[in-house]
């Protein structure tokens, strides 16, 4: 069975500044269509509704989305294998597109209207509060009075997953990371990347060439990644690579198969706020869908994927061990110190010891994990 859920949580530096949290994030699944959403609204002054425009952008991308799926029908996506397009701007001339690529170009297309639609409605009927008169800074304010750069006032990101019992789909414009999961390679990130979006820079649906912007994947040859993950960019910044992020989801993925989906929001909805608290500070969004049976069958390969990591991690701090002992041996040789040698000796000791601490932590999250993979086995033995 295809579930799915959805978090967003608003990031510590709003808590302090009174701004409200500016991701928005949407997840469902019924009959023959699940769909999961995340948006994250744009957090400079000038972007001062873009937590309006991420839910509408989500909305309107929801609207689109169906009814994309609804007219175009399974036709255009039978029997594809995987298949991976760059952002938009990238593909040769238009009149040679594929029929998939026109299909997905006219989607983007209707959802930047109906965004657009929709914020223009708001900015109309929404007058502006106290908080924004006090707060955003009056040349915006006045661009907002006059009807100008209305996009830009709402700006935000979105990535979207869709699938169907026959295939499925992914697009992204903007920051934030979209990763799928599977039996080889355990996870992948399928919606190729957009240069543009560098350090804090990232596309926009308010860009005057959002159209070119998109970025998209797409299967309809009967495989299905076992479980997506979309998140939005203040979980990958506080996680730095994203190794790291794909073993923070993997715990999520565990405790979906071990404790099921209620004990997991749970568990995010009380993790995610400390992680913005000591990582990027910024609102968090996730959205999740998987197979309830797939997940279940690959927790194995999960923890053996976590101790091979882990394994690796100890063998590089043997590694570092090993060259700090050896930095250490000569120096321990000399009759006379002077201030440098004894400078270097004592770096060199404080490294040793720091990675020996390093080693044991590692070792007992080995043991750990050692321990999840032989329950893992013992309930799969017995039927559990």
């Amino acid at each position: 069975m295809v579930k799915a859920f959805n978090y967003s949580c608003e990031g510590e530096s709003h808590k302090t500044t009174g701004k409200v949290c500016q991701d928005y994030s949407f997840a469902c699944s019924v009959e023959g269509l699940t769909m999961a959403i995340v948006c994250d609204g744009h957090g400079g002054e000038r972007y001062f509704r873009s937590d309006i425009g991420a839910k509408y952008a989500a909305e309107a991308t929801e609207e689109n989305v169906s009814f994309f799926i609804e007219n175009v029908g399974d036709t255009l996506f039978k029997d594809t294998k995987f298949t991976a397009v760059g952002p938009t701007r990238t593909l040769s001339d238009a009149e040679n597109l594929s029929k998939v690529d026109t299909a997905f170009r006219q989607l983007f297309s209707s959802i930047i209207y109906r965004w657009n639609e929709k914020i223009k409605h708001h900015a109309q009927t929404v007058e502006l509060t106290e908080w924004e008169k006090e707060h955003v800074p009056q040349k915006y304010l006045d661009e907002f009075a006059k009807g100008e750069s209305l996009e830009k006032q709402y700006g935000c990101t979105l990535m979207v997953y869709v699938q169907t019992p026959n295939y499925w789909f992914a697009f992204h414009i903007g920051d934030g990371k979209c990763l799928s999961f599977q039996e080889s390679p355990i996870w992948t990130e399928p919606i190729p990347w957009d240069d543009k979006c560098f350090l804090n820079k990232t596309t926009s649906l308010c860009d005057t060439s959002a159209i070119e912007e998109f970025r998209y994947c797409y299967q309809g040859d009967g495989h299905f990644p076992t479980a997506i993950i979309l998140g939005s960019d203040g979980l990958d910044d506080s996680m730095g690579e994203t190794s790291n992020l794909a073993n923070f989801y993997i715990q999520i993925l565990k405790m979906l198969a071990n404790e099921g989906q209620k004990a997991t929001e749970a568990s995010l909805q009380e993790t995610l706020p400390q992680l913005s608290k000591i990582g990027s500070k910024d609102d968090m969004s996730v959205a999740c869908v998987y197979d309830e049976d797939a997940l279940s069958a690959q927790v194995v390969k999960f923890i053996q994927y976590q101790i091979d990591l882990v394994v690796t991690s100890i063998n590089e701090t043997d590694a570092r061990i090993k060259a700090a002992e050896e930095k250490l041996a000569p120096l321990r040789a000399l009759k006379f110190l002077d201030k440098k040698a004894q400078i270097d000796i004592q770096y060199a000791k404080q490294d040793i010891e720091k990675y020996k601490e390093e080693r044991i932590k590692l070792l007992f999250k080995h043991d750990a994990l050692m321990g999840q993979l032989s329950a893992t086995y013992n309930n799969l033995l017995n039927g559990f």
